[in-house]
């Protein structure tokens, strides 16, 4: 009995489609995974904390799930939330974020700020306290010394934990490097702070520091791009000018893996900024991952969305972190709609998965 093409064709298609399945946002190629760039616009929630309790509830409940101008979700946990006692680590925050990632097809950027958020057993164990000025001038706060080994030892721990249960999932597409700052961002040391902080080795031990902590999230992470959010370590030209090398030499070992985002875009800034950030973005975007992170939402901004916006696409940056409240407001979704296509055109060096 002669079977016709024709009818034939539909079912080796859905016999196909059983049996290879075809991942979202990744690629598997001789057993390693090849993800998808991050583009587009990224909802930025408040960090699970201390301070924000009822943060599981609001990652349930936000709109960016299912917001089509929304590409992706930011998820942040404070170290000493999610590890108050050494190796007893609580991951339901992360765990939840990647499950409803896959519910609404969305992408994943996890960090973890430590510094100031590293918990007391770190100290405990023997890591050396490093006090500091906050931005307004006011004392003090303290860090563990990002080359001191104990906290490396400690904190890459959980970044490994965190590398061997979530880097080889397609929803995960990159990671932000801490632990060489007082949270989130690189900086370390303010202007009240240099005579502490030569003390102990100064730019120089910082530069190591945080090379260390590049090959740390390369190994935890081998299949997930890694990003510094920029800002010299200490706010003078010998800061600028070791955040500079660190960026060169990360862009250079760690080819299309290591990326960097500026987390102080602003509507009242201009394209032709001084910021090294700024300029860091438009100089490497033809070669890695480059971003922006709103310095606030809008409505405690001079400008508009837009012109914010606006700034990060004629950088030739790919993603924007945007706030909440911003991507909730239904007079905004035009804006981020067009924005979002603006950015993910300014991709490149890697069109492969998009």
């Amino acid at each position: 009995m002669k079977i016709k093409i024709s009818l034939l064709y539909p079912l080796i298609l859905l016999r196909i489609s059983l049996v290879i399945p075809v991942p979202l946002f990744a690629e598997e190629k001789n057993g390693i995974i090849h993800k998808s760039t991050p583009t587009g616009i990224w909802c930025l929630l408040p960090s699970y904390s201390y301070k924000h309790p009822e943060q599981m509830d609001r990652l349930n409940n936000t709109p960016c799930w299912t917001n089509p101008n929304v590409d992706g979700i930011v998820l942040r946990a404070d170290w000493d939330k999610i590890e108050p006692t050494e190796g007893k680590t609580d991951l339901s925050y992360f765990d939840r974020g990647l499950d409803l990632a896959k519910k609404y097809n969305k992408r994943i950027e996890i960090l973890v700020p430590a510094g100031k958020h590293s918990p007391q057993w770190v100290y405990a164990a023997g890591a050396d306290k490093f006090y500091f000025h906050h931005r307004n001038g006011k004392p003090t706060d303290y860090m563990p010394i990002p080359w001191h080994p104990v906290l490396q030892e400690k904190f890459g721990n959980l970044i490994k934990k965190l590398g061997e249960r979530y880097d080889s999932s397609p929803y995960l597409s990159f990671v932000i490097m801490t632990g060489f700052g007082h949270s989130t961002e690189a900086w370390f040391a303010g202007p009240n702070d240099m005579d502490e902080y030569n003390a102990i080795g100064g730019n120089a031990k910082w530069l190591e520091g945080a090379k260390w902590f590049a090959a740390l999230y390369n190994r935890a992470f081998p299949t997930t791009p890694f990003l510094i959010a920029m800002c010299p370590p200490s706010r003078d030209d010998e800061g600028r000018a070791t955040l500079k090398r660190f960026v060169e030499d990360s862009v250079k070992d760690y080819p299309h893996r290591f990326g960097l985002k500026a987390a102080s875009l602003e509507p009242n800034d201009k394209p032709n900024s001084r910021k090294l950030s700024y300029q860091s973005v438009n100089r490497f975007s033809d070669q890695t991952i480059t971003g922006f992170e709103m310095l606030l939402a809008t409505k405690k901004l001079r400008g508009t969305l837009k012109e914010a916006l606006d700034i990060a696409i004629a950088l030739k940056a790919q993603f924007v972190e945007v706030y909440e409240p911003d991507l909730i407001d239904p007079k905004q979704q035009e804006v981020l709609a067009e924005a979002g296509d603006k950015l993910k055109k300014n991709l490149t060096w890697n069109k492969r998965n998009l």
